[in-house]
């Protein structure tokens, strides 16, 4: 019968997904504190003869003033730049990203050239990027500074500004036009030398040979000052001054209109536990359980719904029935140090808004009173599937490994984060759900022909009314 054929699906499929990440997590990481005070994991995955490194660093956009805003986002552009160029004779594939409140970098070389990839990187953490990729990196900025949101990213990242309104934690990360063309070479050195998260390096190597790594990572940072070896968030921000600001949640909106777009896209959030509290496995899985396969994840691609008629998730299945009411829906959980934010991005026609609307604050409430245990159970399937497909790629599993490193002190394996998501109840669901999004504040911002787009207060009073 169908039935049973989906359910022999979704068994085969738990199966499989369980034994991929099984046979990555067998190698269990092992974390070291080198000489200097450096962090450094080591996660051996048999991938070949190929291998990334990852350096973290926990400084990012909250960590600027109004006057430096976007220099993080700007220096690490410059320095993954520099470190390119210092490996382009190993093949390497480099990269960089700056968030909130860090800033990582990641080299995939081979495994003989994994030292050279740590100096490279290590070089990008400990000191100002030259003048040249300084300048390069800084006019790269102020063109994503001086547009308006377009993407899922960019939307996102605007909405913290609506989010944690007038506070550092809600500034963009690539600052504003003003801001990112008032800065010089001369001020990145000063940030790099006063900001203490620069001198708390987290690294990652998916190599057995990571005693190489640790050589080089050990003569290549400088020691960790006393000041900077508590979490860079119990010390002052450069020059002095109060600790760093608290990410204080408000609920507001911003709506940006332009009529002539095919497309609103608009995105919201509700302030949720961070992932090392007692809800971070529940909070982790939520996105899965709210709009089906690979929602935390992106393998597919964030902008088409994947099998929408046979989705478990209500809400994928709501909006596939009714024709054409979104072109992408995707929820997201994204936890920092001491906050977290669960929301959905949805992309709809102007006419489709309203409809896009009620179906998602409908299933958001009913999380917290309807969700059933097949739900919860398919969306473990689809988490499964989600994390083996990101324990393929070395570049992923370093970069996770300095992130565990940096927001729970250790590196989770893959094991160990299968079991607390497999421990997650129909009530952890409910309970998270009520706790965090029943008849709570939110933060949205929108981009597009917004007519249909209902205003603050109809969200908030549909966040526990109208659907039950």
């Amino acid at each position: 019968t169908p039935g049973e054929l989906t359910m022999s699906w979704a068994a085969a499929a738990s199966q499989q997904s369980r034994r991929q990440a099984v046979v990555a997590a067998r190698r269990l990481a092992s974390t070291a504190t080198l000489a200097n005070g450096a962090t450094l994991a080591s996660v051996p995955m048999g991938a070949g003869a190929v291998c990334s490194v990852a350096v973290s660093v926990p400084v990012g956009s909250r960590f600027e003033t109004a006057s430096t805003a976007g220099l993080a986002a700007v220096i690490q552009k410059a320095a993954a730049m520099d470190a390119a160029a210092a490996l382009a004779s190993t093949g390497a594939i480099v990269t960089g990203a700056t968030d909130r409140e860090a800033t990582t970098y990641v080299a995939t070389v081979l495994e003989a050239d994994a030292p050279k990839a740590a100096e490279a990187l290590a070089a990008a953490v400990s000191g100002p990027p030259s003048a040249a990729s300084f300048a390069a990196a800084q006019a790269a900025t102020l063109a994503d500074a001086s547009k308006y949101a377009r993407t899922e990213a960019e939307l996102i990242d605007d909405l913290h500004s609506c989010a944690y309104l007038d506070t550092r934690f809600g500034a963009p990360i690539v600052g504003t036009a003003d801001s990112v063309e008032g800065l010089t070479s001369a001020m990145a050195a000063d940030f790099v030398d006063a900001t203490p998260g620069y001198k708390r390096v987290y690294a990652c190597a998916t190599t057995d040979a990571s005693d190489g790594v640790a050589a080089v990572l050990e003569q290549a940072l400088p020691a960790l000052p006393e000041a900077a070896a508590a979490s860079s968030f119990d010390v002052a921000p450069p020059g002095g001054g109060a600790l760093v600001e608290p990410a204080v949640f408000t609920g507001s909106d911003k709506k940006t209109t332009y009529d002539s777009h095919p497309h609103a896209i608009i995105a919201w959030g509700y302030e949720f536990p961070t992932l090392a509290s007692e809800w971070g496995a529940a909070a982790t899985l939520l996105p899965f359980v709210l709009a089906g396969s690979f929602a935390g994840s992106a393998p597919r691609g964030p902008l088409s719904l994947v099998e929408p008629y046979n989705a478990h998730a209500k809400l994928t299945r709501n909006l596939a029935e009714e024709e054409a009411v979104v072109a992408a829906a995707k929820p997201f959980y994204l936890p920092y140090s001491d906050t977290a934010l669960f929301g959905v991005y949805l992309a709809a026609k102007d006419v489709r808004i309203e409809d896009a609307m009620w179906f998602s604050t409908s299933n958001l409430v009913r999380l917290s009173f309807d969700v059933s245990e097949s739900e919860v159970a398919r969306a473990k399937v689809d988490f499964k599937a989600a994390l083996a497909h990101d324990l393929a790629s070395t570049a992923t599993v370093a970069s996770k490994a300095v992130a565990d490193l940096r927001l729970v002190g250790r590196v989770v394996p893959p094991a160990e984060l299968l079991a607390r998501v497999e421990a997650v109840t129909l009530a952890d669901v409910k309970n998270l759900a009520y706790k965090y999004l029943h008849d709570c504040d939110h933060g949205l911002t929108a981009v597009g022909p917004l007519h249909e787009l209902p205003d603050y207060n109809w969200i908030r009073t549909a966040s526990y009314n109208y659907h039950y």
